[in-house]
């Protein structure tokens, strides 16, 4: 009996704790509709950020040379490479959104390069377009594949834009995502990288819990914990999962770390299970049971979806009202 006691007397603190921690992480935001979100301020910041001077090399442009340097070191150029040789698309038609300053423009026969700057388009040598993810000026089933890399986190509204990429696809046609996942919530205001005597005491304690709110054992009270509930709550609603996410304030005035205008943080299983609820296959992920219940197969930063628009699978996909639908770009 006194074994039961000092069990009970530490399991529920620990319960309550990651109850607590559930309730706090569980993402409570998604799109918002009707309407359209105000694209003025990205827009400015990133007209501002690929404009420079007159069209120069990209490498001899400060902030694209950066970015570059970045994707490099983080093998970008090498994993949409191989992506494009493993599923046999080097000729095949292919829409990158967000192409920023076209790294990746030559890595197919049939690339056309979106992107939200119109600025970007001095390092475009390829078809290039103007627009918002979350309005591709693109018909239904325009592409064989499409692939965007650290953008989706950048969108006001990333459920629309996962359903614009999806419908632009073809049946069968693949989806590369690499958003920066997870995007912490204090990366706008650069608390890790700023000094302590920048920040009153509520940012004094915010700075000194980011060790502890990093670390592994901390996101064990809640990580698994909510993909669980945000999967019962799918299948119950019987219909395709909703995307739910943690909506953040960019930093358009000052750049302190990577991502600090990020708007929105997504998480991997999340966007799964946006996919996976639809019909269609994720071809590089874990099984979800290994999501949910730990198994070999952990979390990739890269997400490939091989997209199925079966007449059932579209009749489940009720979340998202019709958008735009422009017919007119000849690919």
């Amino acid at each position: 009996m006194i074994e039961i006691v000092i069990l009970a007397a530490i399991l529920l603190p620990v319960l309550a704790f990651s109850a607590i921690l559930t309730s706090m992480h569980y993402p409570l935001h998604k799109d918002v509709l009707p309407g359209l979100p105000d694209l003025k301020a990205p827009r400015r910041f990133y007209e501002g950020a690929y404009r420079g001077g007159p069209p120069v090399p990209a490498e001899d442009d400060d902030y694209v040379s950066s970015a570059r340097e970045h994707g490099r070191k983080a093998g970008i150029v090498k994993t949409v490479e191989t992506f494009v040789k493993e599923y046999d698309l080097t000729t095949a038609s292919a829409l990158e959104v967000g192409c920023g300053s076209g790294l990746l423009q030559d890595l197919t026969d049939q690339y056309v390069g979106v992107d939200l700057s119109l600025s970007a388009h001095r390092f475009i040598r390829r078809p290039f377009v103007q627009a918002s993810a979350t309005q591709l000026p693109f018909p239904d089933g325009a592409f064989d594949a499409v692939w965007s890399i650290w953008v989706l986190e950048h969108v006001t509204n990333p459920e629309q834009a996962l359903h614009e990429i999806r419908r632009v696809v073809k049946d069968g046609g693949y989806v590369l995502l690499r958003p920066a996942w997870d995007v912490d919530s204090w990366a706008s205001k650069g608390y890790e990288v700023r000094p302590y005597s920048d920040f009153g005491w509520k940012g004094k304690l915010i700075k000194a819990s980011i060790p502890v709110r990093s670390s592994r054992w901390y996101k064990l009270f809640y990580a698994r914990q909510v993909r669980i509930l945000r999967t019962l709550f799918t299948v119950l609603s019987g219909s395709a999962s909703e995307l739910r996410y943690k909506r953040l304030e960019p930093n358009y005035s000052k750049f302190w770390v990577t991502d600090s205008d990020a708007a929105v943080s997504l998480d991997f299983y999340e966007v799964f299970l946006w996919f996976h609820s639809r019909g269609d296959e994720c071809v590089n992920c874990p099984r979800q049971k290994d999501f949910l219940f730990g198994g070999t197969g952990g979390r990739r930063e890269t997400m490939i979806v091989r997209v199925n628009k079966s007449e059932r699978s579209e009749s489940r996909d009720m979340s998202f009202p019709p958008r735009h639908r422009a017919t007119g770009f000849a690919i």
